[in-house]
């Protein structure tokens, strides 16, 4: 397990890299130029195949990305071309598709389960549009929770699901973002200072929503369709089993035609240094040698 998540920190970096690379040093960052400058084709293709957010094509006559405009947010479009160049730049990525016929399809957006391979892109993907220092710059000018995802959705041109999980990533104080859909959650992030805070269980895929305004929220199909957001009150005994006189704000958002909800968990409690944690991490990351698994 450590190993698996030390390699999803491995292909953020690379994505970092690869935007600063190219010359990126501001919002937002171009996935679109970055594949011309690469002498990738892109191409949008008609929204017939159900799921498959894009693909990627490796042959000899070279590399082409398709991407499907079955959603019509251009933030998760950039999402899913930043997704499939994870699959050219990260080392070995190329290999595995050409191993298989050179043809890849990919359903972009931190929903693959345990598949390496589509985490790996999908955490390239995330460094590569919203890098770590520049997503710290939007946050240190706004406030605790939904605005700054919102600020940060906005800066960087993505979905706000992304931004929040990015946020999850690199926030300073503690905050979780957990996407649910109907009376069960999809998947969350927790940051490093939110599990400090006494966490005692971690919520997993099919996990069912706890009693909250989440769970209330999500019995109302409307809410989601139409985009509308709640805000409440809860504690951390409520989500994770932990110490009920942590309190957080739970604010909740409908994602329209995904179908899906995302709520951010936040509280304004700050860890002494809340990026010690970090220094170390590029300390190790320095001396690393990726060594990427497969097929699982």
């Amino acid at each position: 397990m450590a190993k698996a998540k030390f390699r999803l920190k491995l292909a953020r970096q690379r994505g970092e890299q690869t935007s600063k690379e190219f010359g990126f040093d501001r919002f937002p960052i171009d996935p679109f130029d970055i594949a011309e400058r690469s002498d990738i084709l892109v191409e949008a293709k008609d929204p017939q195949m159900d799921g498959v957010s894009g693909c990627i094509i490796i042959n000899d006559d070279g590399v082409g990305i398709i991407y499907s405009t079955r959603v019509r947010s251009q933030g998760f479009r950039r999402f899913t071309v930043a997704h499939e160049l994870g699959h050219y730049f990260l080392d070995g990525h190329p290999a595995e598709i050409e191993a298989t016929g050179g043809f890849h399809a990919s359903r972009a957006g931190f929903t693959q389960g345990n598949s390496s391979i589509e985490l790996e892109a999908d955490h390239f993907a995330s460094g590569l549009l919203m890098p770590t220092k520049l997503v710290r710059d939007v946050l240190s000018g706004e406030n605790v929770g939904m605005p700054g995802i919102t600020a940060l959705s906005l800066d960087a041109d993505t979905s706000l699901t992304s931004a929040a999980i990015r946020v999850a990533e690199c926030a300073p104080y503690p905050v979780a973002a957990i996407v649910s859909q109907g009376a069960n959650v999809c998947y969350g992030f927790l940051s490093e200072s939110f599990k400090t805070l006494g966490v005692r269980r971690f919520l997993r895929k099919d996990d069912p929503l706890p009693a909250s305004a989440t769970r209330e929220f999500n019995t109302d199909g409307t809410n989601i369709r139409s985009g509308k957001s709640a805000c409440a009150v809860s504690d951390l005994s409520c989500w994770f089993q932990g110490p009920s006189s942590v309190s957080l704000d739970e604010e909740i958002v409908g994602l329209g035609s995904y179908g899906l909800t995302l709520t951010v968990l936040s509280s304004e409690a700050l860890p002494e240094d809340p990026y010690e944690e970090d220094d170390e991490d590029e300390k190790l990351l320095e001396q690393w040698t990726p060594k990427f698994a497969y097929r699982r």
